[in-house]
């Protein structure tokens, strides 16, 4: 069980939210963005919101590295799940890559509305405006990923642990591997 998963557990079968604060070592920051995230997660299943995950793998950094997805229809129902080689690059030029190769497959997919999953809280976060793009080398790639998302109707992103990320995770290795074994 995930701890976002364990906290909702311990909600649910009574505890109150100091108690749980202090079991899971949450500030009321932490708490506060998990519930947004839970209500943002709800509201995308009841608006018909596709469901991207994506994710970088780079085996040193920098170092081979594969951007991989998993894209979902509203029904839950997995699309697409592919993923592709990189060549040598940083991790997080791969989950950037990532976010863009998604965004190609939902467009095929004619998609409208979307709500993306990724496990860098670093690529999150610079999308959402909480922290800035100081890396040179990823300001074009932040760029065309907001250049890319607003094609869509509405799009939402957010954060979650590298376990609930696992099909993403696998197509990015899935591609490094194939590339090495095509060498």
């Amino acid at each position: 069980m995930d701890k976002r998963t364990a906290i909702f557990a311990a909600l649910a079968q009574g505890l109150d939210l100091p108690t749980v604060r202090e079991r899971f070592d949450l500030t009321p920051e932490a708490l506060q963005e998990l519930f947004r995230d839970a209500a943002d997660l709800y509201r995308a299943q009841e608006a018909g919101f596709w469901r991207l995950n994506c994710d970088g793998a780079s085996r040193g950094n920098p170092g081979p590295a594969g951007a991989g997805i998993a894209l979902h229809d509203p029904q839950g129902r997995l699309q697409v799940n592919t993923g592709r080689y990189l060549g040598e690059t940083t991790n997080n030029v791969a989950e950037y890559q990532a976010l863009l190769l998604g965004l190609e497959e939902a467009r095929k997919q004619e998609v409208k509305k979307l709500r993306i999953f990724a496990d860098s809280e670093l690529m999150v976060k610079q999308l959402t405006g909480r922290y800035r793009v100081k890396s040179p080398h990823l300001i074009p790639l932040w760029r065309e990923a907001l250049n890319a998302l607003s094609r869509f109707d509405t799009w939402a992103i957010a954060h979650v642990p590298r376990e609930e990320n696992h099909l993403a995770d696998a197509a990015a290795n899935r591609a490094i591997d194939q590339s090495a074994s095509a060498r």
